[in-house]
């Protein structure tokens, strides 16, 4: 065989070995599915969490929702914030107002349940908060 054929295997099996050594992942379990798509340690909520009019065992905006964005968003994206203390929130963006959440759900939804790029600033909501959230906008925000 010429060298560099055998050279070539063996290059081949090192990176077998290395992948399969460097596959394990121990924080598995704390993934989800093994199918599920995850960031920041939260599945992907892409489908809907809920049909509209469901329940959602009584979360209302008074009830959950308006504490959730207290405690998650509005360190930025609040009236009381101007300037740089908004860290790049856009100015009509306050999610301490009711009707401008309502107003843009759809794009609160994507960044709190599918992108989890929202809250920009730690600390993040807890998973389960997340998909408490998302069920209550694909509920219609009761």
């Amino acid at each position: 065989m010429p060298d560099g054929t055998m050279a070539s295997m063996l290059r081949g099996a090192l990176l077998l070995v290395l992948l399969a050594a460097c596959g394990g992942d121990d924080n598995a379990a704390d993934a989800g599915p093994p199918d599920a798509e995850t960031i920041k340690g939260c599945e992907v909520l892409r489908e809907p969490q809920a049909e509209p009019g469901d329940p959602i065992d009584g979360d209302t905006w008074a009830t959950f929702a308006m504490d959730f964005f207290a405690d998650n968003c509005t360190r930025c994206h609040s009236t009381t914030r101007v300037g740089p203390d908004r860290n790049g929130a856009p100015d009509d963006y306050n999610w301490d107002d009711e009707l401008t959440v309502r107003d843009h759900l759809p794009e609160i939804r994507n960044v709190v349940g599918v992108t989890m790029f929202m809250p920009f600033l730690p600390p993040d909501p807890e998973c389960s908060e997340r998909q408490q959230l998302v069920r209550w906008i694909d509920a219609d925000a009761p």
